[in-house]
Formats: C-alpha cells, structure tokens, sequence
C-alpha cells in the first residue's frame, strides 16, 4: 500500500501548528511541508484550492493586516480577496491540510484523522485538545474544482 499523502501549509512558529503538524507526522502521513511567508500561494493556486468553497472559511479574520485594510467594513469581490491573500499570506487562516481530494483548515485532529484516514487510536487522549487549539473555525470540506473532476 502507498503511503498517505498531504500538503501542509502554514507560516511562522505556531505551537498549535507545530503539534498538528507532528501528529500527521507520526501517524505515517508523508507531508509536503509549505512556509507561506517564504513561498507565498499565487492567485491560481488559491483560486483552485478554494473552488467554490466559502472564501471565509480561508480568510484569517484576526490577522492584524486584515483590520488595517478594512476588510471587515469594505465588501471586496472574491477576485480582490484572493488577491490579497496571494500578496499577504497573513490573511491565510492556518495550517491548511489539503489531501488529492479533500482540504482541512485549522488544528482539529479529529477532522484531520477523518480526511487523512488516521486510525483512531492516533487521536490525543486529551479530548480538550481540539477545543482548545481549534484557532477559530475548522474546516473540512470537499474541493470542488474544474481540476478534482479531470
């Protein structure tokens, strides 16, 4: 059987990060590790990761930048949005853990088990761990692209 593959994008030192990351890790997952701040998304690669999915699902609505530019007052379209996020990968939530198929944003360890496959007996004894390093809103969705239907 192949090994499990993933993406894991992220950026800067986050320890909730750092111990998802280490979980997927150690449960045989094979990570294809990607630093936003060194190696920023481009607008085609966010366009089709995010499909048809609800940009806020993907918008870091606590990012300092994102109060600064006015997106919580201004109405910007998806294009100008993604745009932005392209050009300040601050505005990215984190980690997203994208699989050929499905995508999951945020530290959730039961999702991510979900998606990835990961038997149960891999998940965290402490059932608090979700609730507590969650970061916001998970998500765990199907992509729903031009280029998952080829």
């Amino acid at each position: 059987m192949a090994p499990r593959r993933a993406t894991f994008l992220s950026y800067g030192i986050d320890p909730a990060c750092m111990e998802t990351k280490k979980f997927i890790e150690e449960s045989g997952v094979v990570l294809t590790v990607r630093d936003l701040s060194k190696d920023p998304l481009s607008v085609e690669y966010l366009t089709d990761m995010i499909g048809y999915l609800d940009i806020n699902h993907f918008l870091n609505s606590t990012s300092e930048v994102y109060s600064k530019l006015g997106l919580d007052k201004e109405k910007l379209s998806r294009r100008e949005i993604i745009e932005m996020m392209s050009k300040n990968h601050t505005l990215i939530k984190r980690p997203i853990v994208r699989s050929a198929r499905l995508i999951t944003i945020g530290c959730d360890q039961k999702k991510i088990s979900q998606m990835l496959l990961i038997g149960s007996e891999q998940l965290p004894a402490n059932e608090n761990f979700n609730a507590r390093h969650q970061g916001g809103r998970s998500s765990h969705r199907r992509r729903e692209s031009a280029s998952a239907s080829k």
